[in-house]
């Protein structure tokens, strides 16, 4: 890096600083510095040129510190807050992976639906099977309750409550 050297006065103290930083921002801060002093020593008048260059020091440091303290606590809720984005964007992903699925299983469970609306009855009714308030009794599978074709006609109303179809 190049180090540039930049003659100071600051209250009547002469010195040179080599510094990275360009020429007009290093005489900016000498000035800042030496305008801190000047308002210690007008405010009071039996403080010293070298006892109010302290304390301007001390007030420096002090707020570098806070400062500091201030960039570490706003990485600190910047690191949350992407942990938590980073949260919801994977349960956002999870819950799309969920609707296409279930878009998949309705669409399937529809076609089943159309294919079977075909038929006389549905395929897994069998004639011997138990009848309990007009409805067959299911055989111990839970792939597809027994339903009749006015219940079918039913929940297909019932689905069209959710879901408008074109009409025809």
């Amino acid at each position: 890096m190049n180090k540039n050297k930049v003659h100071l006065s600051i209250c009547g103290i002469e010195c040179s600083v080599s510094s990275e930083d360009p020429e007009p921002y290093v005489l900016s801060v000498a000035d800042e510095v030496q305008k801190m002093i000047q308002g210690m020593t007008e405010k009071n008048q039996h403080i010293s040129v070298s006892t109010a260059a302290v304390i301007a020091a001390m007030s420096f440091c002090d707020e570098c510190r806070k400062a500091k303290d201030s960039a570490d606590n706003l990485r600190s809720q910047i690191r949350d807050y992407l942990e938590d984005s980073s949260k919801a964007r994977m349960e956002a992903d999870e819950s799309r992976r969920e609707i296409e699925r279930l878009r998949r299983e309705l669409q399937s469970l529809r076609s089943r639906l159309s294919g079977e609306g075909e038929e006389s009855a549905p395929a897994h009714a069998s004639a011997e099977a138990p009848v309990q308030q007009g409805r067959p009794s299911h055989s111990g599978s839970f792939s597809r309750p027994a339903v009749s074709r006015e219940e079918l006609e039913e929940q297909q109303g019932f689905m069209s409550f959710f879901e408008k179809k074109p009409e025809e």
